[in-house]
């Protein structure tokens, strides 16, 4: 349970899942953890269902494995905060958005949560945190007998990288993070005020992609005389958020089927989670486009849903953000209903799209009851020198990532000696929400090499955002590469990295 306290006897068991490489053995049977992000996401998860696929990319030379960190999915005990899962899936729709109507709603629910929270779990749930899951991968590692770490995690997962090679830093010989969170604010800012920073610009990239693909996005179409800019596209598609807004539109199907389309569920459910997986937006311009002309039914039946309940399973995200925080509970800079409220009114907007549903995230953070158990500080450069690892690790970073921004990735990589970099010229999040042959062969030979990318090495992609009926307009691969474009376009067709969702923001 406690990896820093030999003192306590309890312990969290971790499941591990491994896809073995038919070539790792002559390789010194090395093997690749992966972490999919979240947190909160199921590494057995990603192994079964996208380990093909890495397989495919990384090659034979490798086993690839990963685990459910300490609280996820099959972990014994599971974070949990409800007794039941009845009670789990209804506070999740009943979740507080409104901080002018609402505050008293979301500081009651964030202080009763936080004492449930701690009242279920107990002790265990006092070490739900990264430094604690850091140490759980040096047993992963001492259990299979390999020596040095080769990782590769997105989203949350290069908040779990970044923290290992700081606290383990002579046991790193390959480290991908993809993806990446700013690792001083995850620990030592109460508000999160960077990782929105490209969220709106990655929507409004998916209105000029919809624009420049002319016919092939449906969105073109819905004013009769057309858009003459993809300037004049976002500003209709802002009014029409603008005035859904004042206005939801009630829908109704039959008699057991009806509701309204609200702007925060359009958000929520739609626009905001379409953003992390560029496949997506044919199909999200498609609903909006009759959304526009006046058709609800597609976007109504597409978006009613809550995009949270397909993702969140657990509580780890509650405890695993506010365990990690040192600003949390009595050590946040405000308490009580009215203090949070005006703290959160006067927090400048990163983006017009989803910060107005900010504040909840907020009163969680200033009731959260668990105290900070672990003796982990960041150390970001230039406040600290840089940190040594073993081996030096490599950054990859999105030019436009919904939740984690290049700014974020350009600081990590000045924070680690002889680290290497490379920027994917793409949306989405994570650097495989887009097919790039580029960017694979670069983490490739990372890994098989330890070659870092030349200085400032960016990477076009190997896919359009919006494909014509013919599909890719490539030119002729080789086999080989045909192959391994085969293997990253599956990965961009899901979700493999999961969303990084901080300490129940937004939509958590």
């Amino acid at each position: 349970m406690d990896h820093f306290n030999k003192s306590s006897h309890k312990t969290f068991s971790i499941p591990l899942i491994r896809l073995q490489g038919t070539k790792a053995s002559k390789n010194g049977d090395k093997t690749i953890l992966f972490n999919p992000g979240g947190p909160g996401g199921s590494g057995i998860g990603l192994i079964r269902g996208a380990g093909g696929r890495f397989n495919q990319m990384l090659g034979e030379n490798y086993n690839l494995m990963s685990f459910d960190p300490r609280g996820v999915n099959a972990t014994i005990p599971k974070a949990s905060c409800y007794g039941t899962a009845e009670q789990r899936a209804e506070e999740l729709v009943n979740l507080p958005f409104d901080l002018e109507y609402e505050a008293w709603k979301m500081y009651a629910k964030a202080e009763n949560g936080a004492k449930a929270c701690d009242d279920t779990m107990g002790e265990h749930g006092w070490y739900i945190n990264t430094p604690q899951t850091a140490a759980d991968m040096n047993s992963i590692l001492d259990a299979i007998g390999q020596e040095k770490m080769y990782y590769w995690g997105g989203s949350y997962g290069t908040t779990l990288g970044q923290t290992y090679a700081q606290m383990f830093p002579e046991r790193v010989a390959r480290l991908v993070i993809d993806g990446v969170s700013n690792l001083d604010e995850w620990y030592n800012s109460f508000v999160f005020e960077e990782w929105l920073e490209d969220t709106d610009k990655v929507f409004y990239g998916f209105i000029e992609e919809c624009y420049k693909a002319g016919k092939r996005c449906p969105l073109n179409s819905v004013k009769k005389n057309g858009f003459k800019a993809a300037s004049e596209l976002q500003t209709f598609i802002d009014n029409f958020l603008d005035n859904l807004e004042k206005a939801p539109i009630p829908v109704y199907l039959n008699n057991t089927h009806y509701g309204a389309i609200t702007r925060q569920g359009l958000v929520a459910n739609g626009i905001f989670p379409s953003l992390y997986m560029p496949l997506a937006w044919p199909f999200l311009a498609s609903n909006l486009a009759e959304l526009l002309k006046g058709n609800t039914e597609p976007a109504f039946l597409a978006y009613s849903s809550s995009w949270l309940g397909h993702i969140l399973t657990d509580e780890t995200n509650n405890f695993v953000i506010a365990n990690d925080n040192w600003n949390t509970g009595v050590k946040a800079p405000v308490h009580g209903l009215q203090p949070v409220q005006n703290f959160t009114r006067a927090i400048p907007q990163q983006s017009k799209l989803v910060s107005k549903y900010r504040g909840f995230d907020i009163y969680r953070r200033a009731s959260w009851s668990i105290p900070t158990t672990h003796n982990f500080h960041p150390h970001y450069y230039p406040a600290y020198p840089k940190v040594k690892t073993a081996e030096p690790i490599l950054v990859v970073s999105l030019t436009w990532d919904l939740v984690c921004p290049l700014a974020s990735a350009k600081k990590a990589f000045a924070s680690f000696e002889g680290a290497g970099f490379v920027e994917q010229k793409s949306y989405g999040h994570c650097s495989t929400s887009m097919p790039s042959l580029c960017t694979a062969k670069h983490v490739r030979r990372y890994f098989d090499e330890g070659v870092l990318p030349e200085k400032g090495a960016t990477c076009g992609v190997d896919g359009e955002y919006f494909p014509g009926p013919d599909g890719s307009s490539l030119t002729e691969l080789s086999e080989e590469d045909a192959e391994l474009l085969e293997a990253l376009e599956g990965l961009a067709a899901q979700p493999i990295f999961k969303p990084l969702s901080p300490a129940g923001s937004l939509f958590v």
